[in-house]
């Protein structure tokens, strides 16, 4: 199974966007499945699953490439300004695909509240749109990392 594919299934079990493409592209040396889908939990649903924010599926790439390639020590101060570069590119290139950034514009409505949350279910916009969001950020991961 390749990783989008892995990532599409994660999304698949319920697991949010987020959760789907950081458990999907992190480093597995560095941390297991569990502790990733564990992190990635708010990142959802426009972070916190407000639905007004970035969408999460961005920032689970987002977190998979600091994981990879972030400052972690205070030798790699290089490395800070080379993830920032990553992740504008792939803020840039997401955006260019789905449209936006934020789960809000991706998905048509903003899921934060009850009401659109059950409207977005009824609309099948996870089975659609959030995986369209989770296969854009599977692609664009792996011509970055």
């Amino acid at each position: 199974m390749t990783r989008q594919e892995k990532a599409i299934d994660i999304f698949r079990q319920q697991f949010n966007c987020s959760q789907a493409v950081f458990a999907a592209y992190r480093d597995a040396d560095r941390m297991d499945e569990e502790t990733a889908l564990k992190l990635a939990t708010v990142f959802g649903a426009g972070i916190g699953c407000t639905g007004s924010g970035m969408c999460g599926a961005a920032s689970g790439a987002l977190m998979a490439i600091s994981l990879r390639h972030g400052r972690g020590d205070l030798a790699s101060v290089a490395n800070r300004g080379n993830t920032y570069a990553m992740g504008r590119r792939f803020l840039e290139e997401f955006g260019n695909r789905m449209g936006s950034t934020t789960c809000e514009t991706i998905l048509g409505l903003n899921i934060g509240t009850p009401e659109n949350l059950a409207k977005a279910r009824d609309m099948k916009l996870f089975e659609t749109r959030c995986v369209d969001a989770v296969r854009a950020a599977s692609e664009i991961l792996e011509a970055l990392l």
